[in-house]
């Protein structure tokens, strides 16, 4: 469900979660609002521009690569880049009616799946979008037809084993090896084949092509003008867009505020016309509400996101199990979550899975039942001790007598959440004898994370609507979103049998033992969704909140200004 704010007093008083009325209220004195799916709909007029804020520079332009997979680059491609399916606000899969005229799975032995592409779905240079598009796609994806592409995760692409396309190049079929649950998730993005194969093999296309050269084609309502690098990107309409609404603005405008501070500062100034800032706080909460006399609408949900700490069991001091589940232990989830979140999100629910979300088929807290995040210190210490650490002079000793080493904390620059949570956390740790080295900065994600040079770090996962699809993002060895060392074949087999399931329940059902594996690796601590805030001007119609990974950019051709 989606809620309008106007006011302080309503924003503290009215969040909910988004979808099963049985889920977690976010707030004691409920405010029922629009459908999430409807909310700010209207005709809006011809003309005009918006300017929409991101949070960091773009320098990868590949959103389904492992280094441009990111809000930013989704929130500013979704524009340009088709897709087959789409996430909804309500968090379910619709097809894109615009792309597809059908999609159809028209045998479950082998399972296969049919895509009908419209006649008149043409790039911005006129050349029709076929299978060749979708095989391309595909075959960067599946890791099978180019290991070399630098992807972030194959998201089930490499359970298709044929993808072929009849005459007209307009019919795909697509027939798998095995059973997929997540299917309509697949081909989220699609790049023009036609231009890739100007640029190099598959590889040298993927990685260098898309991902390097800002782009000069669309598929989609908009398509970029000009790019000035760390402060604007500007979209002008697609001229052979083929959809059936929009667009209708004259420019839809990415500005990059990299500091999350000024969002607010700049749309009171009428420098941007909407915001979404990665995680609300109080502070941004309480200005926003004494907005409402400039126009400015509100709009805050329960995101698909989640804060999490990995834990680097690959090398270094977490390497060692003990350690891991002592430092897990020690961590006062209730604290953490009263000193960052419940100021202004008062009973919004803790996450207890590495799998689903709370409001999802198969979630238990199953971090709870383990005593991780209790902030149980003596607890802690006697699972180091019991492994043979000792504290001596306010320093912990490794089994073999070593002070262990200064702990690399990393997180990622713009959630004034996960810099809270670096402190908060160091303090809880403490007591065990464990010191900590604050590290981020505009590139902490490759510096650190990527490289492997960080013991904990702090970031956020998005969640799908298949949550065996994202676990086998992050839980198989060699996935993309695999930072922090998971290595248990009995994890990777049930994610399989789960993946393969007939339906969403029952792969949620065989999922659950998988989460309650991953959770004993104590490699990922989760510590709950983020919230989102999409504050804009009340003028722009059918813009509205979609929590989801795809964010509010989903329908960026039905958005315009009331007349």
């Amino acid at each position: 469900m989606n809620i309008r704010l106007h006011g302080l007093t309503t924003i503290l008083s009215a969040l909910v979660v988004f979808t099963a009325p049985t889920a977690v209220l976010a707030q004691d004195n409920l405010v029922t609002g629009e459908p999430i799916t409807t909310v700010n709909s209207g005709t809006p007029g011809k003309g005009g521009e918006v300017t929409f804020t991101v949070t960091r520079d773009i320098t990868n332009w590949n959103v389904t690569s492992a280094l441009g997979n990111n809000a930013v680059v989704r929130t500013v491609t979704l524009p340009i880049v088709p897709s087959a399916f789409m996430v909804q606000p309500d968090f379910t899969l619709k097809m894109n009616t615009d792309l597809l005229e059908s999609a159809e799975l028209t045998s479950t032995d082998p399972q296969t799946v049919v895509y009908r592409i419209r006649e008149d779905a043409v790039w911005s240079d006129g050349v029709p979008i076929t299978g060749d598009d979708f095989i391309y796609f595909w075959k960067t994806q599946n890791r099978r037809d180019c290991p070399e592409c630098l992807i972030n995760a194959s998201d089930g692409h490499d359970f298709i084993e044929t993808l072929e396309q009849d005459e007209t190049g307009k019919v795909v079929t697509a027939t798998f090896s095995e059973p997929f649950v997540g299917w309509q998730g697949l081909f989220m993005f699609l790049y023009p084949a036609h231009l890739a194969e100007k640029h190099g093999d598959i590889a040298e296309s993927y990685n260098n092509f898309l991902s390097n050269e800002v782009p000069t084609w669309s598929g989609g309502p908009y398509m970029v003008e000009s790019f000035d690098p760390g402060q604007l990107v500007t979209l002008v309409p697609n001229p052979k867009w083929y959809g059936e609404k929009g667009p209708y603005l004259d420019k839809l405008k990415f500005r990059i505020i990299t500091d999350s501070t000024q969002q607010l500062t700049a749309l009171e100034n009428g420098e941007v016309d909407v915001i979404y800032p990665q995680g609300a706080t109080q502070d941004m909460v309480e200005q926003a509400a004494g907005l409402d006399y400039l126009g400015i609408d509100f709009q805050m949900n329960p995101a698909a996101n989640w804060y999490f700490m990995g834990l680097n069991s690959k090398a270094g001091p977490m390497s060692d199990i003990a350690l891991r589940k002592a430092v897990l232990t020690a961590i006062d989830a209730g604290d953490l979550k009263a000193k960052t979140a419940d100021p202004y999100l008062r009973n919004w629910p803790h996450m207890g899975s590495v799998m689903f979300l709370p409001n999802q088929a198969g979630y238990a807290d199953r971090r709870g039942a383990r005593g991780y995040g209790t902030g149980d210190v003596e607890k802690a210490k006697g699972i180091l001790s019991e492994a043979g650490y000792k504290l001596s002079g306010g320093s912990l000793l490794d089994p073999s007598g070593k002070p262990v080493s200064t702990l690399r904390l990393g997180f990622p620059p713009g959630y004034p959440a996960a810099n809270d949570m670096a402190r908060l956390i160091t303090g809880y740790i403490a007591p065990l004898g464990l010191k900590t080295d604050l590290l981020t900065g505009p590139n902490a994600t490759a510096d650190y994370l990527l490289s492997g040079n960080f013991d904990l770090y702090l970031s956020y996962f998005s969640q799908q609507v298949f949550p065996a699809v994202k676990a086998g993002q992050i839980f198989l060895r060699d996935a993309g979103q695999n930072y922090f060392g998971f290595n248990d074949p009995k994890i990777e087999e049930i994610i399989g049998k789960a993946a393969a399931a007939s339906s969403i329940e029952e792969s949620a059902a065989i999922l659950s033992e998988a989460d309650e594996l991953a959770m004993d690796y104590a490699a990922l601590f989760p510590i709950y969704q983020l919230p989102t805030a999409l504050i804009y001007k009340e003028a722009i119609l059918n813009l509205r909140d979609n929590p989801n990974q795809l964010g509010p950019a989903y329908n960026t051709a039905e958005w315009g200004l009331a007349e």
